[in-house]
């Protein structure tokens, strides 16, 4: 795959100056008191489209949970959306959100989680753009080239099928070494982020151990014959209690799912579902030695955190990277809130999104929710979120992905959708939304940039 001409970089570069920067100050964070009374104000914003068809769409039992985002280098128009729905594979969509192309699992396959990269290099010296979901069926990486032009395309299949399991070891119970991993536990691939580290212009995939508190960097390998393998470069092991919480206890997991790499600082950000938020140095290999923000916890729990604006099981992290390094960190607080057992832990801030800012302490900025509008419900339960700060058609200052894990369940409390789906966002509308809109500069990543010819 190429690098977009340089006509393309000129054009966006001119469709970025010419969308008005806010240049208002962030807003503050609600205060204690307030959150303490559960009132803390959430901005509403409503929804673009959705894509159609929802999950599930054949005898697969589809289950939309995390998209990604690839930037056509031709034509930012003809970009595409890439759905992981679990046991039904993959679907990629067109930015009206028409379905593009449906790709099944392989055998015993649940594809969890997706990314994007942008130019793998491959032996002969040309490079590739792909997209690598993480297979918590088989504990394996799947990986697709993406080519629109390619037969049977845009995603082509290369995964290395001869590749070991991502996780052959986990924790033993009594936490005194290692012990084998069967597949068949499922402790396998779970959350994943794909970083193209251009000091050594790799592909790493960071994958989070299903059932555990791990994290692992898996080099992607490309052999002679052009498929994709992995190998180990290094893991990251995290506690199993925090605060007095045994996190493998009954309704508590040391787990992490949602994670995002902020490429130009080399950090890693990982949201440990029942605990919060954390941040991995991958330049030093250092991880923070606690997380950098809470969830709330639990009222019956040593862990009680009222003060957080995140509720447990937080997933969904994305970054929204602006120019001269200015952008924000978005978490799904994601929360129990639906079903026949919700629990009160939530106070007001189930199915919301949490805003931080992108640099320095990752300071809390504020909260908003996606609500009913425009033909299309709102946004409930959301496992997975994608940012991108391109210009695009419809989406001037960007484009925000959301998964909904309650579509077209209005009420918002049956606990039974009948499907789930993906939901757009114009950026410009979030960052409005707030009573001091947000600042914001878009266009400022260019994924592809840096890379030898």
């Amino acid at each position: 795959m190429k690098a977009p001409s340089a006509a393309l970089l000129t054009a966006l570069l001119l469709l970025s100056a010419c969308s008005p920067e806010k240049k208002a100050e962030a807003p503050p964070a609600p205060s204690a008191s307030t959150a303490q009374a559960g009132l803390v104000a959430v901005a509403e914003v409503a929804p673009v489209l959705e894509v159609a068809p929802g999950q599930p769409d054949d005898a697969h039992k589809g289950d939309a949970d995390d998209p990604a985002f690839w930037l056509n280098p031709a034509d930012p128009a003809k970009s595409l959306v890439i759905g992981a729905v679990k046991n039904a594979g993959l679907r990629v969509y067109d930015l009206s959100g028409k379905l593009v192309q449906r790709l099944d699992p392989i055998a015993d396959g649940r594809y969890n989680n997706v990314d994007v990269a942008y130019g793998l290099k491959r032996p002969d010296g040309s490079r590739i753009d792909i997209a690598v979901a993480s297979d918590r069926g088989g504990d394996r990486l799947i990986v697709w080239r993406i080519d629109p032009a390619a037969p049977g395309g845009p995603l082509v299949d290369i995964t290395d099928l001869s590749q070991g399991q991502v996780f052959p070891t986990r924790r033993a119970p009594d936490s005194s070494g290692e012990v084998e991993n069967p597949v068949t536990d499922q402790h396998s691939a779970y959350g994943l982020t794909l970083w193209h580290d251009k000091a050594t212009d790799t592909v790493n995939a960071i994958v989070a151990q299903r059932k555990e508190g791990r994290l692992v960097q898996q080099r992607l390998v490309v052999k002679q014959d052009g498929t994709v393998g992995h190998e180990r470069v290094r893991a990251w092991d995290f506690p199993y209690s925090h605060k007095g919480q045994d996190l493998t206890a009954k309704e508590w997991s040391p787990q992490f799912e949602g994670l995002v790499v902020d490429e130009e600082r080399s950090i890693l950000f990982a949201g440990q579902e029942d605990v919060g938020l954390w941040r991995v140095n991958l330049a030093t290999g250092v991880a923070d030695d606690k997380p950098f923000y809470e969830t709330r916890g639990a009222t019956d729990s040593p862990f009680n955190n009222p003060d957080s604006r995140v509720v447990r099981d937080v997933e969904g992290l994305a970054l929204y990277r602006g120019a001269n390094g200015q952008g924000y960190l978005v978490v799904s607080s994601q929360g129990s809130a639906h079903g026949d057992h919700p629990k009160p832990d939530g106070a007001g801030l189930d199915d919301t999104f949490a805003v931080f800012e992108r640099g320095g302490d990752n300071r809390y900025l504020g909260s908003f929710r996606i609500k009913a509008a425009n033909g299309v419900d709102g946004v409930q339960e959301c496992d997975g979120a994608e940012i991108v700060s391109f210009v695009l058609p419809g989406y001037p200052q960007g484009l925000l992905m959301v998964q909904d894990g309650y579509n077209d369940d209005l009420n918002g409390m049956s606990g039974k959708p009948a499907s789930t789906n993906f939901k757009f966002v114009s950026w410009a509308d979030v960052v409005s939304a707030f009573p001091v809109p947000l600042p914001v500069q878009p266009g400022g990543h260019d994924p592809r940039a840096g890379f030898a010819p």
